[in-house]
């Protein structure tokens, strides 16, 4: 049984978690589910980065907050994504920013971006958080001669107007340094990556010990108006809040509340590692040390090198869900990471699996309350709905900011700079959403052609 978000009625307790790396080396707590009537102030639906984010700010905040989630932790995008930590959110550069709102605006949406990464690894030494954080280079590797020039000539703006570090590499870099074969040039940044699904056992560790509720396989089935603000029934329990903050992202149910409802369109992306490099493959290929690379196709492929010697190697998935494992789908992506490292034909698969991508119409993530009167002035006699998503494949860092930021609006708040595009607007509705699968076919078709 596969979950499509617009197929399913929703998430089901009853779905296994991803048959991942990621699970295969950790195991995560088990949080009982809700089988009572209970009241809290503040209710998080979603219990991934950004919903355990927002209850850990609430209790920080000494707020009653109680969160729920409708699978076991690290059932979504938290169990399922690559681990890598990167300043950005979404699927526009520094550069459009800057070419469609201005200079001033970008670089506060760099100090936003910058700030998740900030906010990441001072929880974890804050919490003293167990999560294998790894700091190495991150590659950029353009896959055309043209965007070639292009990412050497964003990085140069990017340094001299943005202070963001980075060093031009040219085809024969990649191959003497990297042994990376197929790419045209690129650039070096700093990076680094963890263990996505030790961070959210840590996330929900935390937010447990500062106070906040949590219950799993818990699956929010309506959200219902009521005198007190709202209830949310699940299918053993109900909760009545005052506010209610939706996590849920890529893994929102397709009918769920009006402010979230066809307002991101579910993507898949695919994984999958490789059985443990020899020191032979390692030296071919040039995955003698920790890295992260990702290529500048609009069908993005990425991949970093594990702390066990392994290579983890990801992209665009299937258009349909019931489509994720097929051998057709290893079958692309393993071809794929042969055009960089064909020096490891022939090395196993020995994981495989898939996870859903929330992506906004305009390509920008929303952290956005409905229920605003103007500014941070709340309305505060009936109850505010408010929701973090659309982060684009873009959230181990920002996801978890992104509930932060959430929780403070919710909270009324004056940190957060409301004039800038993640904060001033609403998700747009997606036209035509019924098309959106047809649409997406299209582009990878296109994509397929335009990108060879």
């Amino acid at each position: 049984m596969t979950y499509d978000p617009l197929i399913s009625r929703g998430v089901s307790s009853m779905l296994p978690a991803a048959n991942s790396y990621w699970h295969a080396t950790h195991k995560p707590p088990t949080i009982p589910p809700l089988n009572k009537k209970v009241s809290t102030e503040y209710l998080v639906i979603g219990g991934g980065y950004t919903g355990l984010s927002a209850a850990i700010t609430l209790a920080q905040a000494k707020r009653e907050v109680t969160l729920l989630d409708a699978n076991s932790l690290g059932f979504g995008c938290a169990g399922r994504n690559g681990g890598f930590i990167l300043s950005g959110s979404g699927r526009l550069s520094l550069s459009a920013i800057e070419d469609k709102w201005g200079r001033d605006i970008a670089k506060a949406m760099q100090e936003e971006f910058d700030g998740a990464v900030h906010l990441l690894k001072q929880r974890i030494a804050d919490f003293d958080m167990q999560v294998d954080l790894v700091e190495g280079p991150y590659l950029k590797l353009a896959h055309n001669p043209k965007q070639a020039e292009l990412l050497c000539a964003s990085a140069k703006h990017l340094e001299s107007h943005f202070n963001v570090p980075s060093s031009p590499l040219s085809e024969k870099d990649l191959i003497a340094r990297f042994g990376i074969e197929g790419a045209y040039g690129g650039v070096e940044l700093k990076g680094a990556c963890l263990h996505p699904l030790k961070l959210v056992s840590e996330y929900a560790r935390v937010a447990k010990e500062l106070g906040a509720t949590l219950f799993y396989d818990s699956p929010a089935i309506r959200i219902e108006k009521h005198k007190t603000g709202y209830v949310v029934v699940t299918p053993s329990g109900a909760v009545f809040a005052k506010h209610i903050l939706i996590a849920t992202n890529a893994y929102t149910p397709k009918r769920f509340h009006d402010s979230v409802d066809n307002k991101q369109f579910p993507v898949q992306s695919s994984i999958f590692v490789t059985a443990p490099l020899s020191s032979e493959q390692r030296a071919k290929s040039g995955l003698t040390a920790p890295m992260s690379f990702m290529d500048t196709r609009m069908m993005k492929y990425y991949y970093r090198v594990l702390p066990d010697g392994r290579l983890l190697f990801g992209g665009r998935g299937a258009v349909k869900g019931k489509d994720a494992d097929n051998a057709s789908e290893k079958q692309r992506l393993y071809r794929a990471m042969l055009n960089s490292f064909p020096s490891l034909s022939g090395i196993a698969m020995d994981y495989f699996w898939s996870g859903w991508v929330s992506v906004s119409l305009d390509n920008m993530p929303r952290i956005f309350i409905d229920n605003e009167v103007s500014g941070n002035n709340l309305n505060r006699s009936s109850g505010n709905i408010g929701y973090a998503m659309g982060y684009c494949g873009s959230g181990v860092s920002f996801a978890a900011f992104a509930g932060q930021r959430l929780a403070q609006r919710m909270m009324g708040s004056n940190d957060v700079d409301l004039s800038l595009p993640l904060y001033r607007s609403p998700l747009k509705t997606y036209p035509f959403a019924k098309a959106r699968r047809l649409a997406l076919h299209g582009l990878y078709q296109w994509a397929k052609i335009a990108e060879r």
